[in-house]
C-alpha cells in the first residue's frame, strides 16, 4: 500500500534519480570507508589491532552516512517530496543503515576508547616529558620504559576524560565501550599457551600474569632483548591497554550520565545535558 502511494505521489524519474544520487553520495562512500580503513590499518600498523580497524571503518562510514543523508533528504524536499515519502524511498532503495542508532555510536565509542589506550595515553605522557618537566629543569627524551612505568595511568586517565566528554554529545552506547576490548582479552586468555609451562604441571594463573603483570622495562636491542619478552610487551600494549581504556571510558560515560561533574562543581558552562537540549527544541 505504501509503495503504491509512493509511486502515485513521486515522479518515477525523480525517484530513480534520487536512488542513484543516494548510492553515489552516501552509500558508496560509507561502504568504501568500512572496507578501506581496515586495509590501511593493516598496511600501516600491522594486524594487532585489526578488530579496531574494522570498528574505525564502521565509525567513518556511519559518520559520513549521518552527514550526507539529511542533505539528500533536503534535496528531495526542494523537489517537492514529503519527508515520509523520502523515508520510504530510503528503505525501498536499500539506502537505510541497519541499526543506525546502535551500531554507529557503538563503533564510535569503542574506537575512541581504543585510540585513548593505544595512542592518546602514550602521546600525552610523552608531552609531559617534552612540555612540563623542562619547566622544572628536567630535560630528557621520553622512552618506552617511561610509558611502561606509568602504563595504568596513561591507559585510564585520558580514556575516562574522553569518555566523559564525548558521551555528553554522543550518549547512545557510550557505556558499552568496554565490550570489544573485553572480548579480545577473553579470546587471548582462552587461546593462550605458555611455552615454558610443564605439560604435567600446568600453571593456570600464568596466563593472567602474562597479560596483567605489566613489564616495566621495554625491550632493547641487546642479546635476548635485554631479558624482556617483546611479544608479551606487545600483547600488553595492544590488548591490556585497550581493555583498561575501555573500562575507564565506560566509567567516564557513566559518570557523565549521572552528571557527576555538575554535582561536584555546579553548572559547567557550554555543556547542556542531552535531555535538556531535546526539551528546549520541543518547547521553544
Amino acid at each position: 500500500m505504501r509503495g503504491a502511494i509512493l509511486h502515485r505521489t513521486m515522479d518515477r524519474t525523480l525517484a530513480r534519480r534520487a536512488v542513484v544520487i543516494g548510492h553515489l553520495i552516501f552509500a558508496a562512500p560509507a561502504i568504501a570507508a568500512i572496507l578501506l580503513v581496515p586495509f590501511l590499518g593493516l598496511y600501516m600498523f600491522g594486524p594487532f589491532l585489526f578488530v579496531y580497524y574494522v570498528l574505525a571503518g564502521v565509525t567513518f562510514g556511519w559518520q559520513w552516512y549521518a552527514l550526507a543523508l539529511p542533505g539528500w533528504k533536503r534535496w528531495l524536499a526542494r523537489n517537492g517530496v514529503q519527508d515520509e515519502e523520502a523515508q520510504q524511498l530510503t528503505h525501498r532503495a536499500g539506502l537505510a543503515w541497519l541499526g543506525e542508532g546502535k551500531i554507529g555510536p557503538f563503533a564510535l565509542h569503542a574506537t575512541a576508547a581504543a585510540v585513548c589506550g593505544v595512542y592518546l595515553g602514550p602521546w600525552l605522557l610523552s608531552r609531559w616529558f617534552v612540555w612540563i618537566l623542562p619547566l622544572a629543569g628536567s630535560i630528557r627524551a621520553p622512552t618506552g620504559t617511561d610509558y611502561l612505568q606509568h602504563f595504568e595511568v596513561a591507559s585510564v586517565v585520558p580514556a575516562f576524560v574522553v569518555g566523559y566528554v564525548l558521551s555528553l554529545y554522543f550518549r547512545s552506547q557510550a557505556t558499552f565501550a568496554w565490550i570489544v576490548p573485553t572480548g579480545v582479552l577473553v579470546y587471548k586468555l582462552l587461546t593462550f599457551t605458555d611455552p615454558y609451562a610443564s605439560v604435567l604441571v600446568p600453571h593456570f594463573w600464568t596466563r593472567f600474569s602474562y597479560f596483567f603483570v605489566i613489564q616495566r622495562i621495554g625491550p632493547t636491542f641487546a642479546p635476548d632483548f635485554g631479558g624482556v619478552d617483546p611479544l608479551r610487551v606487545a600483547e600488553q600494549l595492544f590488548v591490556i591497554a585497550p581493555f583498561y581504556a575501555g573500562l575507564a571510558y565506560s566509567v567516564g560515560a557513566l559518570a557523565a550520565g549521572h552528571s557527576v561533574l555538575q554535582q561536584l562543581f555546579g553548572h559547567v558552562p557550554g555543556v547542556q545535558p542531552e535531555s535538556e537540549v531535546g526539551a528546549d527544541k520541543e518547547n521553544p
